[in-house]
């Protein structure tokens, strides 16, 4: 055990017991028996959530959740998916250059490419999102964010074989308002974000957000070409919706939003501890790179959500239908030196539709349950010879290349899904306050791979004659189930058992075309939890035990030319102890807190991918049995620790102050656990001065506060061994005004 483990984690347990003791400490007795004058008492807010498909107190739902409010995440400095792991320590979020790849509890994906899905589904407004590229997306008119641990397969289906993400968008009001908010921060960042609301009849309301940033300076330099390194030149989104209400039992919402993005954040760089073959690296700063090529990647999407809630007096009828659709390019070199050798550079074109159509229960139903049907339908596309581009460039053009005298490879391909699924799902109460929830779904997916091709360049520009690979076509199906007992010791004490499958399907390589399809992935999990509000509402503690059988798992294999492909490996196991809550110490100090232990290891894997640093740079790819290793991108302990306290200045002003600590213990990159991420800790911090009744404030905010240089992506190959990291310290200064 580290010294950094230790004292985080007896850092943690000892504020834990303090806060504890404090709220003992407080007076218990109900407000109305503390007098009308007295001071507002220190209490918990309820938060609702649509885990089930339906609104519920948190504290009632029968699965592990971090729920995270709007003024929560912006007091905390969460802007984006990216900086979700603030929540929760069972996240670990990293970016593979632009694609979001999460994973919960451990579970989650690592390769990357048209049609290739993560283990960890990302929903907005329960709208499943299958681009990887398109889930990195900036938080703006946003109600809360749900963050559901373990497999959700009974009410959302495919791919949520880890658990999801369901951001949830505000809601029109009748009543006319606003927002603005300004902002100037370190790195000549700059921020602009207004939202505006309001009725437009009687029935109808509307709401509009529009979030655009610049950063001006990047957080590195390129050692090589002296130009800005890690640097987000541009983000626009923009988000709306339209809420229609024509009679009491009719509901319609229609939203719509748009991003536009250009960075080279995060960029990527030689890993420090494995130089590269072809010269010298980017040096000692994290941030800095060293190459002659520049990184750049955007993305330009967005979509539709059309949702009717209909009242049939017995049953609420929820109809969901959606097409989102994003372009996505990468650019990068390769070879992490000054020499012009190797370079990727790929674009990716997504579009999906989905039709979701649900019968519920109504509320005062004594069995609460839900049924549906489930379409989605989308294609994911490398771009006719403009994709996947293996750049040899001609300093490098000697006879003894293997790759002589090409200059660039082009590979093509779209894979399609099409997914049909039915659920259902409910909850029956047998007694004495404990209750049976039993879930069933059926999924098949249909996938596809057309027109994969590869061409060679040759250098003065001559194309050789493309080679064309057969259209190839699979099915996947799969039964996904949930069983839970839960039982009410108390109103305030609640704890539950469950048992749940989920999968995540197979498919196809666009980028290595020719190979077989990979099968689908399985997990089962096996769970208890507790779920607790006690002290008169002043302290809520969950926590859960959970035990992972992963079956089949989708991992990376090098194919017979050397390229990567996906393939299904080893089983692993996974179990842990999670446990997350919040203690109101007074009406004006609140704490949130948490904590996660994991034990992971991989089962027989003979067939590992291990990327062995070389004495002359570079690495030496081999197949390795990898049985017992840790898997990629898990950490065996995390914990979070927030603070927020209040100071009423009078005259209709008040002090915010906000911190948050996060502590991981590391991790390792590959499945080879040849590279490791040491442990790190992470401190944002904010101070708000707001007045007028919060019409007015001004924040001050700092994150990554001891500037930690944390690892977001990390990917070995022959040449190098590749590595982006998160942010460095930054700082700034918001404006803002209600109206």
């Amino acid at each position: 055990m580290t010294y950094r483990y230790s004292f985080a984690a007896v850092l943690l347990l000892a504020m834990c017991c303090a806060a504890w003791r404090a709220v003992a400490q407080v007076d218990t007795a109900p407000a109305a028996q503390r007098g009308g004058d007295a001071t507002p008492a220190a209490e918990i807010s309820e938060i609702v959530v649509t885990a089930q498909r339906r609104s519920e107190n948190l504290q009632d739902v029968p699965i592990a959740i971090t729920a995270v409010s709007a003024s929560q995440m912006q007091a905390s400095g969460i802007a984006s998916a990216l900086d979700l792991a603030i929540a929760t320590p069972s996240l670990q979020v990293n970016d593979s250059i632009g694609y979001f790849t999460p994973r919960l509890r451990g579970i989650g994906s690592t390769a990357t490419g048209p049609g290739i899905e993560g283990a960890v589904a990302t929903y907005i407004d329960n709208v499943y999102i299958a681009s990887a590229p398109a889930s990195v997306f900036t938080f703006n008119s946003i109600d809360h964010v749900e963050i559901l641990m373990g497999p959700q397969g009974t009410l959302f289906g495919r791919n949520a074989t880890g658990g999801l993400i369901n951001v949830i968008t505000k809601d029109p009001s009748h009543d006319a308002s606003g927002e603005v908010h300004l902002g100037y921060g370190d790195y000549q960042s700059v921020s602009s974000d207004v939202y505006v609301t309001g009725g437009l009849s009687d029935t109808v309301a509307a709401n509009l957000s529009v979030l655009e940033s610049h950063q001006g300076q990047g957080y590195g330099r390129d050692l090589a070409t002296g130009g800005e390194a890690a640097r987000t030149a541009r983000d626009l989104d923009m988000r709306a919706k339209l809420l229609w209400e024509p009679t009491a039992g009719t509901t319609v919402r229609f939203a719509v939003d748009y991003e536009n993005t250009l960075s080279s954040d995060p960029s990527v760089r030689d890993l420090p501890s494995t130089p590269p073959l072809f010269g010298a690296g980017g040096g000692s700063n994290p941030w800095n790179t060293n190459n002659n090529f520049p990184d750049r990647y955007s993305l330009d999407g967005g979509g539709t959500m059309l949702r009717l809630d209909q009242d049939l007096g017995l049953a609420k009828l929820v109809s969901i239908s959606a097409y989102r659709e994003s372009f996505h390019e990468t650019a990068f070199d390769f070879d992490e030196t000054p020499t012009p050798a190797l370079a990727i550079t790929q674009s990716q074109f997504d579009r999906q539709f989905s039709q979701e159509l649900q019968l519920q229960s109504e509320p005062s139903s004594p069995a609460k349950w839900v049924t549906g049907v489930y379409y989605f339908n989308a294609d994911s596309e490398y771009p006719n010879y403009n994709p996947l581009a293996l750049i040899i460039q001609s300093a490098l053009q000697v006879p003894t290349s293997p790759l002589y005298p090409l200059a660039q490879v082009n590979t093509m391909g779209t894979q399609t899904t099409e997914s049909y699924a039915g659920f259902g799902q409910a909850t029956v109460p047998l007694g004495f306050n404990t209750n049976l929830t039993g879930g069933f779904r059926f999924t098949e997916d249909k996938r596809g791979i057309v027109a994969p091709a590869e061409q060679a360049i040759l250098i003065g520009g001559t194309a050789l004659p493309a080679t064309t690979f057969p259209n190839e076509r699979k099915d996947f199906d799969a039964p996904t189930w949930r069983v839970s007992l839960d039982h009410n010791f108390t109103p305030e004490v609640l704890a539950y058992i469950s048992d749940n499958r989920g999968f995540k399907s197979g498919g196809f390589n666009p980028g290595t075309p020719g190979v077989p399809p990979y099968l689908q992935e399985r997990l089962d999990a096996y769970e208890l939890g507790l779920k607790t509000t006690l002290l008169d509402r002043r302290l809520r503690f969950d926590s859960a035990m959970f035990y992972y059988d992963y079956s089949n798992i989708q991992v990376p294999f090098i194919t017979s030319a050397g390229g990567l492909g996906v393939a299904n490996g080893p089983k692993a196991e996974v179990w842990g102890l999670e446990a997350q809550g919040e203690a109101a110490l007074t009406s004006a100090f609140h704490l949130t807190y948490g904590a996660t232990y994991l034990h992971d290891r991989f089962g027989n894997f003979p067939n590992a991918v291990f990327y062995t640093p070389a004495a002359g740079g570079g690495n030496v790819l081999s197949l390795g049995q990898a049985d017992g290793h840790r898997l990629p991108l898990t950490a065996d302990f995390a914990s979070s620790l927030g603070a927020n306290y209040r100071v009423d200045l009078g005259n209709l002003s008040e002090l915010t102050l906000q911190t948050d600590w996060t502590h991981s213990d590391g991790f390792y990159t590959d499945t080879d656990n040849l590279r490791h991420q040491p442990a790190y800790d992470t401190v944002n911090a904010s101070l708000t001065y707001s007045m007028d009744s919060e019409r007015y404030m001004v924040r001050v905010w700092g994150k990554n506060l001891v500037d930690d240089a944390v690892i977001v992506e990390q990917t070995s190959a022959a040449y190098a061994s590749y590595v982006s990291y998160a942010p460095p310290r930054t700082y700034g200064v918001t404006l803002g005004a209600r109206f």
